[in-house]
């Protein structure tokens, strides 16, 4: 059983190696794709629909009771389509901390807007850098790659480079101690 699990991890031939190597890319390439199937997902805007629905739950809890259907119908076709670029991802909590801290209609849309999520990598900046990241990941995973060469020289010059930093750090703690 060993001896069949060594040949899988580490193939005879030329041709396993390169076999290996071509299914590791195509897992990557499959985990790169479903990442910024996810990413674009959460960065995406809302429906229209969608957005109105959530918008009448606002609307339920902050309209004056002079209000009429007529009056509230309007103002949801005027307000949403303000929120039609806004990133899915912020929309439920934006809509959540709109219901909150609004009394008023007029209040909705601007508390939704300058919603900011409590922590940086919630928010919609760190997202769409991790989805340029991943498609350039994705983009370059076939990319020729540069043959990796080890200097001795250079290896030796920063193995003795380090001894002597080591040593001086040494020094400098014993003559503070």
């Amino acid at each position: 059983m060993d001896q069949d699990h060594d040949q899988f991890s580490k193939p005879q031939t030329d041709a396993a190696w390169d076999e290996q190597k071509q299914q590791a890319v195509e897992l990557m390439k499959s985990s790169l794709r479903q990442e910024i199937s996810e990413l674009e997902a959460k960065l995406a805007p809302r429906s229209l629909e969608e957005i109105i629905a959530a918008l009448s739950r606002c609307l339920t809890l902050t309209a004056p009771s002079g209000m009429s259907q007529d009056d509230r119908t309007e103002w949801l076709m005027v307000a949403a389509p303000e929120l039609a670029e806004l990133p899915s991802m912020l929309f439920d909590d934006a809509c959540a901390h709109a219901r909150r801290t609004c009394d008023h209609p007029a209040k909705i849309i601007p508390a939704i807007l300058k919603y900011e999520p409590p922590h940086y990598w919630s928010g919609p900046a760190h997202f769409r850098k991790l989805l340029t990241e991943a498609k350039a990941k994705l983009e370059n995973i076939d990319a020729p790659r540069l043959k990796q060469t080890v200097d001795e020289t250079e290896k030796h010059e920063v193995g003795s480079g380090m001894k002597e930093l080591l040593r001086d750090l040494m020094k400098n703690a014993e003559a503070g101690a």
